[in-house]
């Protein structure tokens, strides 16, 4: 690939999709997505570990719904009436993650991400793919996979 070429791909747009979880924003790939769904009844899982919150039954398709408030050891609170599920797609298959609230999808320049800064808790840094300043806000970039692998509770 030419200097000139890796340049421009550089600074390509990319789509992320944007949730709410407390004040929080946070991002992930659009191409990480598959589906939003509206809160549906939840499977419990006995001694399941605590970020696993149930099973999510989607057409057929049975899958583990994960707390990201857990995962990110926010503090916890009751899903609100808008909370949702976003179902994501993993290397172990799909997998729903409960978030407070929906936001946009937002293209991002890759130049204006900026790395994870120190105040990220060690144990969450490598979930981060790094911060983004819009419009005022920061926006939080997590990797799926290795926000489903980390340890809970950090």
């Amino acid at each position: 690939m030419r200097h000139e070429d890796r340049a421009a791909a550089a600074h390509e747009d990319a789509q992320w999709a944007t949730f709410h979880i407390g004040d929080e924003l946070f991002a992930l790939n659009v191409a990480d997505v598959q589906e939003v769904v509206m809160q549906q009844p939840l499977t419990p899982v006995p001694l399941a570990p605590e970020h696993i919150v149930g099973l999510l039954n989607l057409r057929g398709q049975v899958m583990p719904a994960v707390d990201l408030r857990r995962c990110l050891a926010l503090p916890p609170t009751p899903p609100p009436p808008t909370a949702k599920l976003l179902v994501l797609k993993t290397t172990d298959g799909p997998t729903s993650v409960l978030v407070d609230e929906i936001g946009d999808v937002l293209t991002l320049p890759v130049a204006g991400w900026r790395p994870a800064p120190d105040t990220i808790a060690a144990t969450h840094r490598r979930a981060v793919t790094g911060i983004y300043a819009n419009e005022g806000r920061i926006v939080v970039g997590l990797n799926v996979e290795a926000l489903l692998d980390e340890p809970r509770g950090g």
